[in-house]
Protein backbone atom coordinates (compact mmCIF):
# COMPACT_ATOMS: atom_id res chain seq x y z
CA UNK A 1 0.00 0.00 0.00
CA UNK A 2 1.18 3.56 -0.81
CA UNK A 3 0.47 6.31 1.23
CA UNK A 4 1.39 10.07 0.79
CA UNK A 5 1.04 13.45 1.36
CA UNK A 6 0.26 15.59 -1.25
CA UNK A 7 -1.43 18.96 -3.05
CA UNK A 8 -5.15 18.06 -4.10
CA UNK A 9 -7.15 20.83 -7.00
CA UNK A 10 -10.33 20.66 -6.59
CA UNK A 11 -12.14 22.69 -8.90
CA UNK A 12 -15.78 22.53 -9.53
CA UNK A 13 -18.62 24.12 -11.85
CA UNK A 14 -21.98 23.90 -11.10
CA UNK A 15 -24.86 25.14 -13.51
CA UNK A 16 -28.43 25.42 -12.56
CA UNK A 17 -31.42 25.73 -14.31
CA UNK A 18 -32.24 29.68 -14.92
CA UNK A 19 -29.00 30.44 -12.82
CA UNK A 20 -25.48 31.94 -14.12
CA UNK A 21 -22.66 28.99 -13.50
CA UNK A 22 -21.11 28.89 -10.01
CA UNK A 23 -17.18 27.84 -10.11
CA UNK A 24 -15.07 27.05 -7.26
CA UNK A 25 -11.70 26.55 -7.03
CA UNK A 26 -9.60 24.94 -3.82
CA UNK A 27 -6.36 24.06 -3.32
CA UNK A 28 -4.96 22.23 -0.15
CA UNK A 29 -3.08 19.42 1.21
CA UNK A 30 -4.35 16.12 1.95
CA UNK A 31 -3.59 11.99 1.68
CA UNK A 32 -3.08 10.19 -1.40
CA UNK A 33 -3.16 6.48 -1.09
CA UNK A 34 -3.10 3.12 -3.43
CA UNK A 35 -4.44 -0.62 -2.39
CA UNK A 36 -4.38 -2.44 -5.40
CA UNK A 37 -6.11 -0.96 -8.08
CA UNK A 38 -7.90 1.54 -5.73
CA UNK A 39 -6.84 4.89 -4.83
CA UNK A 40 -8.52 7.80 -2.35
CA UNK A 41 -8.21 10.93 -1.82
CA UNK A 42 -8.73 12.66 1.52
CA UNK A 43 -8.71 16.23 2.61
CA UNK A 44 -10.40 18.32 4.96
CA UNK A 45 -12.98 21.10 3.32
CA UNK A 46 -12.69 24.81 3.66
CA UNK A 47 -14.26 27.85 4.08
CA UNK A 48 -14.02 28.20 -0.07
CA UNK A 49 -16.46 25.19 -0.72
CA UNK A 50 -18.97 25.99 1.93
CA UNK A 51 -18.19 22.67 3.51
CA UNK A 52 -15.69 23.85 6.58
CA UNK A 53 -15.64 21.18 9.39
CA UNK A 54 -16.17 18.42 7.06
CA UNK A 55 -13.69 16.07 5.95
CA UNK A 56 -14.11 14.41 2.18
CA UNK A 57 -12.65 11.05 1.01
CA UNK A 58 -12.88 9.81 -2.41
CA UNK A 59 -12.61 6.54 -3.67
CA UNK A 60 -11.18 6.11 -7.21
CA UNK A 61 -11.69 3.00 -9.60
CA UNK A 62 -11.09 2.52 -13.18
CA UNK A 63 -14.74 2.97 -13.90
CA UNK A 64 -16.13 4.61 -10.67
CA UNK A 65 -15.68 6.85 -8.43
CA UNK A 66 -17.11 7.38 -4.65
CA UNK A 67 -17.44 10.51 -2.60
CA UNK A 68 -17.90 10.81 1.41
CA UNK A 69 -18.14 13.49 3.19
CA UNK A 70 -18.42 12.97 7.06
CA UNK A 71 -18.48 15.76 10.00
CA UNK A 72 -20.48 19.47 9.72
CA UNK A 73 -21.73 17.97 6.47
CA UNK A 74 -22.45 14.32 5.42
CA UNK A 75 -23.02 13.04 2.19
CA UNK A 76 -22.40 9.76 -0.03
CA UNK A 77 -22.57 9.82 -4.30
CA UNK A 78 -21.48 7.64 -6.26
CA UNK A 79 -20.62 7.38 -10.04
CA UNK A 80 -20.35 5.31 -12.77
CA UNK A 81 -20.53 6.55 -16.00
CA UNK A 82 -24.73 6.21 -17.63
CA UNK A 83 -25.57 5.08 -13.96
CA UNK A 84 -28.19 6.97 -11.73
CA UNK A 85 -27.39 6.85 -7.83
CA UNK A 86 -30.04 7.28 -5.31
CA UNK A 87 -30.40 8.41 -1.51
CA UNK A 88 -33.01 9.52 0.78
CA UNK A 89 -32.48 12.49 3.55
CA UNK A 90 -35.26 12.87 6.29
CA UNK A 91 -35.70 17.01 6.55
CA UNK A 92 -37.59 15.90 9.66
CA UNK A 93 -40.72 16.86 7.43
CA UNK A 94 -40.44 13.63 5.07
CA UNK A 95 -37.67 11.90 2.61
CA UNK A 96 -36.04 13.76 -0.32
CA UNK A 97 -34.76 11.54 -2.61
CA UNK A 98 -31.41 12.25 -3.48
CA UNK A 99 -30.07 11.29 -7.55
CA UNK A 100 -26.91 11.37 -8.99
CA UNK A 101 -26.08 10.37 -12.70
CA UNK A 102 -22.68 10.20 -13.94
CA UNK A 103 -22.81 11.35 -17.59
CA UNK A 104 -19.15 11.35 -18.19
CA UNK A 105 -16.14 10.18 -16.04
CA UNK A 106 -12.46 9.80 -16.91
CA UNK A 107 -9.76 8.48 -14.25
CA UNK A 108 -5.74 9.42 -15.33
CA UNK A 109 -3.86 8.35 -11.75
CA UNK A 110 -0.74 6.44 -11.09
CA UNK A 111 1.29 6.01 -7.86
CA UNK A 112 2.65 9.82 -8.93
CA UNK A 113 -0.96 11.21 -8.89
CA UNK A 114 -2.97 12.48 -11.75
CA UNK A 115 -6.52 13.68 -11.90
CA UNK A 116 -9.79 12.62 -12.61
CA UNK A 117 -13.20 14.60 -14.01
CA UNK A 118 -16.83 13.30 -13.48
CA UNK A 119 -19.78 15.56 -15.21
CA UNK A 120 -22.84 14.19 -13.37
CA UNK A 121 -26.31 16.06 -12.81
CA UNK A 122 -28.11 15.92 -9.27
CA UNK A 123 -31.98 15.94 -9.46
CA UNK A 124 -34.17 16.15 -5.87
CA UNK A 125 -37.18 14.83 -6.35
CA UNK A 126 -36.94 13.77 -9.70
CA UNK A 127 -36.46 16.93 -10.78
CA UNK A 128 -33.26 18.47 -12.03
CA UNK A 129 -31.07 20.71 -9.88
CA UNK A 130 -27.41 21.22 -11.26
CA UNK A 131 -25.02 19.90 -13.94
CA UNK A 132 -21.83 19.94 -11.97
CA UNK A 133 -18.45 19.60 -13.48
CA UNK A 134 -15.84 18.12 -10.74
CA UNK A 135 -12.13 18.25 -11.92
CA UNK A 136 -9.61 16.95 -8.75
CA UNK A 137 -5.86 16.75 -9.61
CA UNK A 138 -3.19 15.12 -6.93
CA UNK A 139 0.16 16.30 -7.43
Amino acid sequence: MLKKNVMIMVDSRKKQPDKEAEEMKLITEGLYCIKGDHYYISYAESPVTGLDGTNTIIKIEPDSIMLIRSGAASSLMFFKKGCRHTSGCDTGNGIVEFGVTALDLNVSLDDKGGQFRVEYIIEVNNRLQSLTTLNVKVY
